[in-house]
């Protein structure tokens, strides 16, 4: 490993293979940057890219697939990402009767996907306790995939917590995205405060594997 101070006082790693782990190291392989804090325990130092909305964002009545966020991520070729993100999305107008699928659009193409949903729905407002409503899966696509049963309500609630890891073939947009199976009469709103976090852990092809994993 070399390292490099540019001209604008950044400090610079050049990318290497990866050595035998040392405690104190810190790597970086072109992909992603590791630290190792004792022993041979290498560990991914997460370089996450962060959307967050300051603001709430109105959805369209429609029922054709739309970003979440209203912006989608560029991911890099031949990596593998974790990822984790918070949607709140609400309405309160609207009586045809709808279900609502959750997945990604984008010009990446994906070698897989995995991630965990889960999914609290109210018809009252975002922090009305109710275990019943609670719901969750695991999606192994990136396509659509209908997450709650139809409401016909003009007042509905939706909170959503995801965590996975997807493997990008070739590089491009990747955009979290929500489907409704008819417009309801009423558009979504995305909550202020829904976010999206996605950071790379390492190259596509094999099991990632960082770490004293054996």
């Amino acid at each position: 490993m070399s390292v490099v101070i540019s001209g604008t006082d950044n400090f610079v790693l050049n990318a290497d293979s990866l050595g035998t782990a040392a405690a104190g190291a810190f790597d970086y392989d072109g992909k992603v940057f590791y630290a190792t804090p004792q022993g041979t325990q290498r560990g991914v130092v997460p370089g996450a890219q962060f959307f967050r909305l300051d603001a709430a964002l109105a959805g369209a009545n429609v029922n054709t697939a739309q970003s979440v966020l209203g912006v989608g991520v560029t991911l890099s070729s031949s990596t593998v990402y974790a990822f984790e993100a918070v949607y709140a999305l609400s309405k309160s107008a609207g009586t045809t009767s709808h279900t609502m699928g959750l997945g990604f659009g984008g010009a990446a193409t994906i070698n897989n996907i995995g991630y965990q949903l889960t999914e609290k729905f109210n018809v009252n407002t975002f922090t009305t306790v109710s275990y019943s409503d609670v719901a969750e899966l695991f999606i192994s696509t990136a396509s659509s995939t209908t997450i709650n049963t139809a409401s016909a309500s003009a007042t509905l609630n939706l909170v959503f917590l995801i965590k996975g890891t997807v493997s990008i073939n070739v590089g491009g947009t990747f955009i979290p995205q929500y489907t409704l199976s008819a417009a309801p009469g009423g558009a979504y709103t995305t909550a202020a405060g829904s976010y999206f976090m996605i950071y790379p852990i390492g190259a596509s092809g094999a099991n990632v594997n960082v770490g004293t994993w054996a």
